[in-house]
């Protein structure tokens, strides 16, 4: 019988001490992504300072490109010496455009550069993970032109407040344009200015 309640007596501090080691093991996993998740959210506001002095960095270089190009322009007209009208006008304008093959028929056909441009930004499309951890979106406007030679040049792009990392994946997207047909003004390469939006909207 003693021995029996000496057996029983044994098993009680063994469990005891095994609860005891769960109980402060579970306190050290609790403490330990506390202190993980301090360190995430310290990085997260670190990364977050960094972007936000791009930002600025950004609004000051877009104010200064304005401010040159507003005096290139003054400068441009002060050195006119003809009235506008005096110029003389497009009679047959054409659109810029892309030639490819249709896989069915094995004939070249003309896409229009809207409806290229449109399956160009689906395709190429890409949410930034940045953007997507601070819950960045916004509809963000890119005013680019398609020069003579059917490249695309950026001139501004401008998305919502915090946005800078949207408006250079936009940017990017139109960059990344193959060269098209140039458009034409009775005949002759044109440069040709386009206002695009691309819009980045989290699901829910």
């Amino acid at each position: 019988m003693r021995f029996v309640f000496l057996f029983f007596v044994s098993f009680l501090v063994v469990n005891i001490a095994v609860a005891q080691d769960k109980k402060i093991s579970t306190q050290d996993r609790l403490k330990e992504l506390a202190r993980v998740k301090k360190e995430i959210d310290e990085q997260r506001k670190k990364e977050w300072d960094a972007y936000l002095v791009r930002v600025e960095e950004s609004k000051v270089a877009k104010q200064q490109k304005r401010q040159a190009d507003s005096i290139e322009k003054t400068k441009l007209a002060d050195n006119v010496k003809k009235d506008v009208a005096d110029f003389p006008k497009c009679d047959n304008q054409e659109s810029p455009y892309y030639i490819r093959k249709n896989p069915t028929t094995g004939f070249e056909e003309k896409i229009t550069f809207t409806d290229y441009i449109r399956k160009h930004i689906y395709n190429k499309f890409r949410y930034p993970e940045f953007a997507m951890d601070h819950e960045l979106q916004g509809r963000v406007m890119v005013h680019f032109v398609i020069d003579k030679e059917g490249n695309p040049q950026i001139k501004e792009a401008n998305g919502p407040k915090n946005g800078l990392i949207l408006e250079e994946e936009a940017i990017r997207i139109i960059k990344s344009l193959p060269t098209a047909i140039p458009a034409t003004c009775d005949g002759k390469p044109i440069n040709i200015m386009y206002t695009i939006p691309i819009n980045f909207q989290m699901q829910e």
